[in-house]
């Protein structure tokens, strides 16, 4: 029998449970998208699903013909639903509209994992709630009116409640409750399908009392699991979610220390000493900006680590302070710094950073632990951008406790254990040490950046640069040479250290080269990181070392500055050999270099996705007309008519499965060509209708068609899959007729 175009009453049903239990099951998105408008974009994904389901069981089309028409809805109406920018009029497909979904339906699952949360809410990775909806109505829907099980179809939002804690965060908002409300519409939804299959009980009072008692359970159960979740076994354990397992495509080695070009900031060197980095707006006078945090020290530079990765608008942490709203202009010198125009300068604890120029999102990379961020399209003259920040209000408490041990390579800084030993004296207490030996360093050192006089006093932090440095009857060099070498005496005391590149902006806010500097941060037991500045450890700029006799050279009036490394310093001594010193790189190369997904998907997207999903489209449109034809076949007409368009459905059938049969036969001749016993009583019952003396009744006709859908299914039974694949395409019966 026919089913009905319109939903019946248990469609109705299913389809309200399916939708609140996705609702349930996708709320957990709340704390990985902003806004709301991931929940509206999964209800309107869902909605289009259940109307493929529906659609396809009206049509008792295969499972085959449910993706394929899912695939399609996907690609014809995601571009309304989540890509309005990119399809034409706003929500046709267009060409821009289909590449749009095809690539965010690859690259999004990767991009959320690799971003930390809260992700864009209005961007492309909405195709993901989009996606779970689409499947979830589609599949759910399906199996809600196909299968008999009563839980079958609650298996569709389940999948859809997992795939949201794996892609989600470690901390969703309420997962207990959500766990709870999702068991209860699971119960509920299963306890309606299977009363729907049983004899309806007719005694009203038990009825009730049934509903009453079921419903008291159900509470009960919910409650108990609300209440008993906390102290179960597992229940203190972290929370398993992909992002943890998944390393983000991004390469720190690609860019310089920039610790290693910091001459080119100092007056001597003629530089960048009067030129105008940034501006900045909004941070309190006295206030610190930070350019590069390098945690890492190799024996050849300090450098980075590789923990850089894609931030959404907000930035959680837990830093305590004042909150500030800072703004930062980019000016020409800093642009053109090769070596430091990729790090975007910040102030405090960055909570959300914002970009004028929309091209930057896409490019920026933040490292939640260093408080340091890169652009990967680097920074041009007039870029701005604002930071909403927390300014904590640190100071290194008289004796701090270390958070843990050094993380720096012991073997790359053995060499500054003597004088460790010898500047900290006699003091025990930690941080005694520490204050002891920042004091010798800065009462007894000298500062030079290499002037005129001055140039056997070279640049650079690499092992022979600081063992001359810590050997001279008295230390001097600039920020670079002091930063580095109390961060590693630091970090061989016990206490964690790490060397910031920065600056203090002068009272108009402007960043010139002269307000540059490089000051270290060491790491106490609460988490916190308590910045030292080179005031505590170096001596003031004007202290110069002991003179020495004038040397002739071309040019006094600049020191020599040699070009930053353009190499990322080796992860270990070990690997020093394997690093190319005549290695460069092009400012250009960036993009070139970096592609935002692996080639192989590149390749795919391109060449192989259009023609597949075109094939795709085209099979589309095959099943689809073959399925309009055989419903108008079954519901127009006369009884009589239907009845002799059922026979020519059994002929199109055969057609399709490769049967030749001559023009010109009756039907039981049609019948015998076939070959097939089981068709030959449904070709007499054609004739004794169409030519019988009594005209047939809407019953006649659907029973008959009963028994012609019964067949179908049997005409291709004992064929491959493969060949009732070609069948289901052949377009034979589309121009054929008998």
């Amino acid at each position: 029998m026919s089913r009905p175009l319109l939903p019946v009453r248990g469609d109705v049903t299913d389809a309200g449970f399916l939708t609140l239990a996705f609702l349930v099951a996708v709320a957990g998105f709340a704390g990985t998208f902003t806004g709301w408008a991931f929940l509206l974009v999964g209800v309107v994904g869902l909605g289009l699903g259940i109307v493929v389901g529906h659609v396809a069981n009206v049509l008792r089309q295969p499972l085959v013909t449910v993706a394929a028409m899912t695939v399609g809805v996907f690609f014809l109406l995601g571009g309304a639903v989540v890509m309005r920018d990119r399809a034409v009029a706003g929500f046709l497909p267009g060409p821009d509209a289909l590449g749009g979904l095809a690539e965010s339906g690859v690259d999004s699952w990767k991009e959320l994992l690799t971003t930390v949360p809260p992700v864009d809410g209005s961007g492309p990775m909405l195709v993901i709630p989009y996606i779970l909806g689409l499947l979830c109505g589609a599949g759910g829907f399906t199996m809600a009116r196909r299968l008999r099980w009563s839980a079958a179809p609650a298996l569709a939002p389940a999948l859809v409640l997992v795939a949201v804690i794996l892609l989600g965060t470690h901390e969703p908002d309420a997962p207990r409750l959500q766990g709870a409300a999702f068991a209860c519409l699971v119960l509920c939804w299963s306890a309606v399908r299977a009363r729907r299959r049983r004899r309806p009980i007719r005694d009203g009072g038990r009825r009730a009392t049934r509903l009453a008692t079921g419903a008291g359970v159900i509470a009960v159960a919910a409650g108990v699991a609300v209440v008993a979740s906390p102290v179960l076994p597992g229940a203190g354990g972290d929370r398993t979610v992909l992002r943890d397992y998944v390393t983000p495509p991004f390469e720190i080695d690609q860019y310089p220390s920039p610790l290693v070009g910091f001459r080119k900031y100092t007056k001597d060197a003629n530089q960048l000493w009067d030129q105008t980095l940034f501006t900045v707006r909004g941070l309190p006078e006295g206030g610190l900006v930070r350019i590069a945090t390098l945690t890492d020290y190799t024996g050849t530079v300090w450098g980075a680590d590789s923990g850089f990765q894609r931030v959404g608008p907000r930035i959680t942490t837990t830093a305590q302070g004042t909150p500030a709203t800072v703004t930062v202009t980019i000016g020409a010198a800093y642009a053109a710094s090769d070596d430091v125009n990729a790090w975007l300068p910040t102030a405090g604890v960055p909570t959300g950073i914002s970009f004028d120029e929309p091209g930057h999102t896409d490019g920026f990379r933040y490292n939640l632990d260093t408080l340091s961020g890169i652009v990967t399209d680097r920074l041009s003259a007039g870029d701005s951008y604002t930071i909403e920040a927390v300014l904590p209000s640190t100071q290194l408490p008289e004796d701090p406790q270390p958070f843990g041990r050094p993380t720096v390579s012991t073997a790359a800084s053995t060499f500054v254990n003597a004088k460790a030993t010898g500047w900290a004296g006699s003091e025990t207490d930690l941080g005694a040490r520490l204050r002891a030996v920042a004091s010798h360093l800065r009462d007894n050192g000298a500062y030079s950046d290499g002037g005129p006089g001055e140039q056997e006093y070279l640049p650079g932090h690499g092992t022979g640069r600081l063992t001359a440095f810590l050997n001279a009857q008295r230390p001097v060099g600039d920020d670079e040479q002091y930063a580095a070498v109390f961060a590693l005496i630091a970090n061989q005391l016990g206490m964690p250290t790490r060397v910031v590149l920065g600056a203090q902006p002068g009272p108009d806010g402007v960043v010139r080269g002269e307000q540059v500097q490089a000051w270290v941060e060491v790491h106490l037991a609460d988490g916190s990181w308590v910045p030292l500045r080179a005031a505590d450890f170096m001596p003031d700029r004007s202290k110069k070392p002991d003179k020495q006799p004038p040397q002739q050279v071309e040019n006094t009036d600049a020191s020599i500055v040699p070009p930053p490394n353009t190499v990322h310093p080796p992860s270990s001594l070990t690997d020093a050999s394997q690093v190319d010193p005549n290695a460069t790189r092009r400012p250009g190369d960036l993009d070139e270099g970096s592609a935002p997904w692996p080639a192989f998907v590149v390749f795919l997207l391109t060449w192989v996705l259009p023609p597949l999903a075109t094939a795709a489209l085209l099979c589309l449109l095959v099943l689809g007309g073959k399925a309009w034809r055989r419903r108008r076949r079954r519901t127009r007409g006369t009884p009589a008519a239907r009845v002799a368009a059922g026979w020519q459905e059994v002929l199109d059938r055969a057609r399709d499965l490769g049967a030749v049969i001559p023009p010109g036969l009756t039907r039981p001749e049609q019948a015998r060509a076939l070959g097939d016993r089981a068709v030959h009583p449904l070709a007499h019952t054609a004739d004794a209708t169409v030519f019988g003396p009594h005209d047939p009744t809407d019953h006649t006709a659907t029973t008959f068609w009963t028994t012609v859908d019964a067949v179908r299914k049997a005409m291709g039974s004992h064929t491959s899959p493969l060949h009732r694949a070609r069948a289901a395409l052949n377009l034979t019966t589309f121009r054929t007729r008998t």
